[in-house]
């Protein structure tokens, strides 16, 4: 590697060894040479904590014949001797208690790569500004097994993760970084996403265990490859297409012209006709919901041309996965199996580029359960995000606008609902739809406002749930769609969703507006008397709910920014 080029490092895989987490029988030279050859790691760190400073040296120097035999940059963590001892070629990443890092570049010379480690925004911006570093990594997102003692509190989350990478790009001056901290296949795709902004994005991932852990190394760095590659490939497709700083700026496809109410209305309806009468056949919408609400929300996934599975295992959810259409997440009813199974799911879904709706059901009622959204939050991208005003209010951080009363509150009333929902949409990078008398429904951009829907939806539980059922079957039948017409699929740099040219935006509406003309058309019915016949009458509307109700009734108005 004579002749390196510090600038034209690719940190889209980058390898931190760890010997301690081998597999038993597994030999370090072998297992590095495994994964490196491949091509699919572009970066090593050799990492040794508690090795003394010659067998350190000596693992280093067969360490680093290997990464020149594939053409691979080395750093070295934290020890500057060591890191000496080598050609220039070898690099030195270290952390915030470790040598300063203005006296490590001073020392270093100007040829070696330098990495910093980040985790708030003041040494993020200490990084970009002093310019020492030749990138940063950013973490921890999760906790990790490379490192003990690091707790929910410790870590950064996708939340911090996005305002750090957002803070590495500003002032016309751009630091490269890596996200490090318990990404492995199951949370990298979602911890890329969730960590880009409308300023900048990730170069890749850091992992240790994720391969270090694995016997066949070459296969877990060949899946993670193939995770940042996608990303990548969709976050380029979205810039491409986006006249904004080179990121897209909401998860969906960006600039597309301006429609109006007439559009939304005949989208809905022919998504609802190839829904009704595809011959896909009806999707499978996992829900994971209320004890209370899970019969009534089965029904009606069922009147709404879907096929419900009420499953709480976690030991099933990676391979249902593989099969539904969407997932439905609801915390009406939180224990300890519905959380991991949430879990699971959530992920799952992610990596299979299933929709997943979330239900904050009584979200801003106690701290636990503020908690268990922000958990959801940061382990799963949701494609849409529904709730009333307190519960919406509770995630935005402005729940003095309107008071929760529990997980049955009424929407409340906010100051600048457009605007509670089109910033959460584009904070969070999905769908949002406020529930109420009004709905709200926005991908960050356009603002879909829909005045139907009866009162006796309110006086009967488990509407809510249901409602998010119907609009998780409404993206299935999107993405269905998008299939159907052999589009290319677009994903994970603009949704982490399958969906293709079809708007998911339309699928979310599709559903709601079924399910809220349903109601009306339940309601004046002359064997409904109340909320005890409402119940059976909805169902049997919602069934028999078609393209024409929905261009006859939708009451629909659009805000654009």
């Amino acid at each position: 590697m004579s002749g390196f080029d510090k600038s034209t490092v690719d940190y889209s895989v980058y390898l931190v060894t760890g010997r301690e987490l081998l597999p038993a029988g597994v030999d370090y030279y072998e297992s590095l040479e495994r994964c490196l050859a491949q091509g699919n790691v572009t970066v090593v760190q050799i990492r040794e904590k508690d090795a003394e400073t010659n067998e350190f040296l000596e693992i280093a120097q067969k360490s680093l014949a290997i990464c020149d035999r594939y053409k691979v940059p080395m750093l070295i963590n934290d020890n500057l001797s060591v890191c000496l001892s080598l050609p220039e070629r070898v690099g030195l990443h270290i952390g915030q208690e470790d040598i300063p890092v203005s006296e490590a570049r001073r020392i270093l010379g100007d040829k070696r790569l330098l990495g910093i480690s980040v985790k708030t925004l003041d040494q993020a911006k200490r990084a970009r500004q002093e310019g020492h570093a030749d990138y940063a990594g950013v973490g921890p997102c999760y906790g990790t097994l490379s490192k003990a003692g690091i707790t929910e509190d410790k870590v950064i989350g996708n939340a911090g993760a996005q305002r750090i990478v957002a803070e590495l790009n500003k002032e016309g001056k751009r630091l490269p970084c890596v996200l490090i901290g318990g990404l492995n296949q199951k949370t990298a795709a979602r911890t890329l996403f969730g960590a880009t902004s409308e300023t900048n994005a990730p170069d890749g991932i850091a992992v240790i265990s994720a391969i270090v852990s694995r016997v066949d190394s070459d296969k877990a760095a060949q899946e993670l490859a193939d995770i940042v590659k996608a990303f990548k490939k969709g976050l380029a497709s979205s810039s491409q297409s986006s006249s904004s700083s080179g990121v897209a700026s909401s998860f969906s496809l960006p600039n597309a012209p301006a429609k109006d109410v007439e559009f939304y209305k005949t989208a809905a309806a022919n998504l609802l006709s190839f829904h009704r009468e595809g011959t896909q056949g009806p999707p499978l919408i996992q829900t994971i919901t209320s004890h209370v609400s899970s019969t009534m929300s089965a029904n009606l996934a069922l009147a709404f041309s879907s096929s419900p599975i009420m499953s709480h295992e976690a030991a099933e959810a990676a391979d249902l996965s593989l099969a539904v259409g969407a997932l439905v997440l609801n915390i009406g009813t939180i224990s300890p199996a519905s959380r991991e199974g949430m879990f699971v799911a959530g992920t799952s879904a992610n990596r299979n580029l299933k929709p997943v709706v979330l239900d904050p059901v009584g979200g801003g009622a106690t701290q636990f359960r503020k908690d268990v959204v922000r958990s959801i939050l940061n382990h799963t991208q949701v494609t849409l995000l529904k709730g009333n005003a307190a519960e919406l209010a509770s995630i935005a951080g402005k729940q003095d606008e309107v008071k929760s009363r529990g997980v049955d509150s009424g929407a409340g009333q906010l100051k600048d609902p457009i605007g509670l929902v089109r910033d959460l949409a584009r904070r969070e990078r999905c769908l949002v739809l406020l529930s109420g008398k009004k709905d709200y429904l926005t991908d960050g951009k356009t603002v879909i406002t829909s005045d139907n829907g009866h009162p006796l939806l309110g006086a009967i539980t488990g509407s809510g749930c249901a409602l998010g059922v119907t609009v998780g079957a409404g993206l299935a039948a999107a993405c269905n769609l998008a299939k159907s017409e052999a589009k290319e699929v677009r994903s994970l740099g603009n949704t982490l969703v399958a969906h293709g040219e079809v708007d998911l935006l339309v699928g979310a509406l599709t559903g709601l507006l079924a399910m809220t003309i349903a109601s009306e058309k339940a309601a004046v019915r002359e064997d409904v008397k109340g909320p005890g016949t409402f119940i059976p009458a909805l169902q049997d509307e919602l069934a028999a709910v078609s393209a024409e109700d929905i261009l006859r009734f939708a009451k629909l108005e659009i805000v654009s920014s």
